[in-house]
């Protein structure tokens, strides 16, 4: 084998083993915003090392302990709902500097209905590859962007959908670890005569009132 051919090889194969580590750092990214969002406290533990730092603005310490302290608050909550997108990615060797923009909604339930806490910023993430595996080693959020939004409990118009039932199952019962034994799930129901019926009521119940 030439000089030449053995260095496009390893120039290659490097190239094929940074996209196989980014994937898998977005893997675990995506991993974390199921485990908040499902209150599912050992999934967000697998999420850090356990000598993690994160400093969350309302926490800052141990990453382990991080997930110990907010899962309790989010079960607290009706529903939250975060998504983290537009990661960046600096690479050194065994670890790896991170951007991530990250949005989430926090929504509170009170007499009048509900407040939807909107939440924007950027995560800014130093990750450790041990044993194969990444893993976030320190973790500091900037917040860039914060709203309030009260509104209404719109479910209330399709308190007969059928998959009612999977709506905010939290931990073991979150049907988004069913993964191929969704296939399992397959009802048949003739469509709704009007989709918007419930809606329309409930807006117009809201206006008179």
């Amino acid at each position: 084998m030439s000089e030449a051919l053995e260095s496009r090889l390893a120039a290659l194969e490097a190239q094929v083993g940074e996209l196989r580590d980014r994937e898998a750092i977005r893997e675990v990214i995506h991993r974390y915003c199921q485990a908040v969002d499902r209150c599912d406290l050992e999934m967000l533990k697998s999420c850090y090392h356990a000598d993690g730092y994160d400093d969350h603005g309302f926490f800052a310490g141990n990453a382990h302990e991080f997930a110990e302290y907010v899962i309790p608050c989010l079960e607290r909550i009706d529903s939250s709902m975060h998504s983290i997108t537009n990661t960046r990615f600096q690479f050194d060797g065994d670890r790896c500097a991170t951007t991530s923009q990250w949005h989430v909604v926090h929504r509170l339930q009170h007499e009048a209905g509900f407040t939807d806490f909107w939440h924007q910023g950027r995560y800014l993430d130093v990750w450790e590859k041990r044993d194969g595996e990444w893993k976030p080693l320190h973790r500091v959020i900037a917040g860039d962007l914060d709203r309030w939004i009260e509104t209404l409990d719109f479910r209330s118009s399709m308190l007969d959908s059928p998959n009612q039932a999977l709506r905010g199952c939290r931990g073991a019962d979150d049907p988004g670890n069913l993964w191929f034994d969704l296939l399992q799930h397959r009802p048949e129901r003739p469509p709704m005569d009007d989709l918007w019926a419930g809606f329309r009521s409930l807006s117009e119940a809201t206006r008179k009132g």
